[in-house]
């Protein structure tokens, strides 16, 4: 019988290039036209890689304590309540990435709604100032659509 420790076997598959892993999870997509939304999102990346951006919503996020380990005396580790109060709120997280320039920025905001959307996508254009068109790569923008006649994105154009 050949004994071999922890920390030997993790050398072992590390070498062959095994790690520990968790295990995620994906949705697969149910659209009809998703190949030819995959085509177009390809084509502009690479046709015009310094004017394409990636945008997403991220949210709610609260900030909320969190258990860890730490010195103690025996038996009066520190506690935490199992409830907690949300003393400042949650927030939302519009995030905007460049992909030429490798740049992720965002904005937080209490609420979320079309107008956090648009001022998240005007951070966008912001960043190519010179009015020439851009591309913004999102999903689901059926999620960020307001009623309001003054926040209303122009429809967007074929390139």
């Amino acid at each position: 019988m050949v004994r071999v420790g922890r920390e030997r076997l993790r050398q072992i598959l590390s070498a062959r290039g095994i790690t520990f892993q968790r295990t995620r999870t994906w949705k697969e997509s149910h659209d009809p036209d998703l190949e030819a939304k995959l085509d177009r999102i390809e084509e502009v990346t690479v046709r015009f890689p310094e004017r394409c951006f990636a945008f997403d919503q991220f949210g709610p996020l609260s900030i909320r304590p969190c258990h860890g380990t730490c010195w103690a005396a025996r038996c009066h580790p520190d506690r935490l309540r199992a409830t907690y109060k949300r003393t400042h709120g949650i927030r939302y997280f519009h995030g905007c990435y460049s992909l030429s320039d490798d740049r992720l920025w965002g904005v937080l905001h209490e609420h979320k709604g079309g107008k956090y959307t648009l001022a998240a996508l005007k951070s966008i254009r912001q960043a190519r100032p010179d009015g020439a068109p851009i591309y913004v790569i999102c999903d689901n923008l059926d999620q960020h659509h307001t009623r309001d006649p003054d926040l209303v994105c122009p429809q967007p154009r074929a390139a």
